[in-house]
């Protein structure tokens, strides 16, 4: 049996005639793990604790299981260390420097409500940062609100762009390396997490945007379930900006720009792995490269994360009574600048998704802007509506398809929102902006929020810790949140209006949500699906 102590977190001393509060010390198997007493309330904070290794001679391979502590004593002070970005759009550390940046970079953070114990093991909440699947850290998440809430809140590093996405036709890189760091990550929560206090059987996975999009994935796959329920904002695996295709040649053509003349995978990898983290990143952003999920290719003795049925994005036995809380905010995406007016966007966003000829594309291209439009030419007077249906065809109508697939797999409860406030009262809330409100990610130079918006404060992490404790966000009234969250039902849509009020409503934008469902019904498979048979038949050629 393992030994876990905790101790010294409400432990006075007397210093030189003045009681100080001692920092938590914890054990874990890879050893002892100092921690730091909060200033801005009753909790601690764990931070920079690896949850597994790197083998930088092998930067874009499997993660290794975390060392034993070299020292005697982790100090657990420190969250700087960042993977490596190839971008950094949505980051509080936007401006920041790479010099913190490194492929071993899998750390996490912990923080424990003082009264948390052994004895007293409290809900998990692990938070899987967003940022695109090339920039941002789960180190720009404090959460003290929540904390204050009687929850144990984890945020996880996981490696990003080439280092997390690269997807080879080779079985030492196949893909999606970041998602199965997420992985190792909520096993290190399973294993590790009851000596801070944290229940491993009472765990909630959460993320916003791609973070969101990342638990999904982790619902959906064929992996051992480490968690028991869901929290995904504005993000999804059925959204067309969430799969890339993959380019097996990747590594090639990164070391064709760094130098290296070779057509080899193997030698592209090692040369590769000897080169600085950010001259990779950085012939990454040179060259306009994605890296995001991707259908892997099966390979003797490798796991797949993301295999051919994953596409199906179902998973029944996983998700079968699993509480899902799921939403987005009012107005998720942006048309700006006289490029984008200068195209007919309508056309080229249908053709990203749908596979058709060009002369069907054409016409279910003036279909859709019919809709929307009207007769109107494309222009920077026609903003609002490009934003809708930029709005729809990204988040909106994916998401309720996830809701949809869900409830197919018998997800329950499952709970739907819209989050409308702005803190201005004028607007619309955009991607992201209900963040401000569950992690305390306020710019100094950010006005003082409005008696309203630490109503929003309280009323959101209210709602989000009674999910993460109970699978009901209100499993009762009061003054701060006066009203019962409905549930959805295969029949039913109710969602909750999280504005300067909170009002129950259903169907959310049923009109352009039902036009989506029949376009999509009508008009068939999408170019994912087609890539995937593609990919088979490529298969099948080379077996041959």
């Amino acid at each position: 049996m393992k030994a876990f102590i905790w101790v010294n977190i409400l432990f006075l001393v007397n210093v030189h005639g003045a009681l100080q509060r001692v920092d938590p010390l914890v054990l874990i198997d890879q050893g002892l793990v100092k921690g730091i007493k909060a200033s801005d309330g009753d909790y601690s904070k764990f931070l920079g604790i690896p949850y597994a290794k790197v083998d930088l001679d092998d930067p874009f391979g499997p993660a290794q299981t975390a060392p034993k502590f070299e020292e005697v004593i982790f100090l657990a002070y420190d969250n700087s260390r960042k993977c490596p970005q190839t971008s950094r759009f949505g980051s509080v550390e936007s401006s920041a420097s790479s010099e913190d940046e490194s492929p071993d970079c899998l750390r996490l953070n912990i923080y424990s409500p003082s009264k948390a114990s052994i004895r007293n093991p409290l809900p998990v909440l692990v938070w899987v940062h967003g940022g695109g699947f090339s920039g941002g850290t789960g180190n720009q998440y404090e959460a003290p609100n929540l904390v204050e809430q009687g929850i144990v809140i984890v945020t996880v590093n996981y490696r990003l762009g080439p280092y997390g996405f690269m997807c080879l036709d080779h079985p030492a890189v196949p893909g999606n390396q970041g998602l199965k760091d997420q992985y190792a990550a909520l096993r290190w929560v399973r294993d590790n997490i009851a000596a801070f206090g944290g229940n491993p059987y009472n765990v909630t996975i959460a993320g916003q945007s791609a973070g969101s999009g990342s638990i999904l994935l982790q619902l959906f796959s064929k992996k051992e379930k480490l968690f028991d329920k869901v929290i995904a904002q504005s993000g999804t695996p059925l959204s067309p900006d969430m799969f890339t295709p993959g380019d097996p040649d990747v590594a090639i053509k990164l070391a064709n720009y760094l130098g290296l003349n070779t057509t080899d995978d193997q030698k592209a990898l090692e040369f590769l792995a000897k080169t600085h983290h950010s001259l990779v990143t950085g012939a990454a952003q040179s060259l306009g490269m994605e890296f995001r999920p991707c259908n892997e290719r099966s390979f003797s003795g490798v796991e797949n994360f993301i295999d051919d049925d994953s596409y199906a994005l179902s998973n029944e036995q996983k998700i079968k009574n699993t509480p899902i809380l799921i939403g987005n905010t009012d107005t998720e995406m942006n048309a700006d600048g006289d490029e984008y007016f200068e195209k007919d966007f309508f056309y080229t966003r249908l053709d990203e998704k749908f596979s058709l000829e060009t002369d069907q594309l054409k016409e279910i291209a003036e279909i859709m802007r019919h809709y929307y439009i009207g007769d109107r030419p494309i222009s920077k007077e026609i903003q609002p509506e490009a934003v809708d249906f930029e709005s729809d065809f990204v988040f909106n109508h994916p998401i309720q398809d996830t809701i949809t697939n869900l409830l197919k797999d018998n997800a329950n409860p499952v709970y739907s929102y819209v989050f409308t406030y702005v803190e201005s009262g004028e607007g619309r809330a955009g991607h992201g902006a209900e963040m401000e409100y569950l992690f305390n990610m306020t710019q100094p130079d950010d006005k003082a929020r409005s008696e309203t918006g630490h109503i929003m404060v309280d009323r959101l992490t209210t709602m989000w810790a009674n999910f993460i404790k109970y699978g009901n966000p209100t499993p009762e009234t009061s003054e701060l949140i006066p009203l019962k969250w409905s549930p959805v039902t295969a029949t039913t849509r109710p969602y909750l209006n999280i504005g300067a009020e909170l009002l129950m409503e259903e169907r959310f934008l049923k009109d352009r949500m039902a036009f989506w469902d029949l376009f999509q019904s009508v008009y068939g498979k999408s170019r994912r699906t087609i890539r995937k048979v593609a990919s088979k038949l490529k298969l099948l050629k080379l077996k041959m």
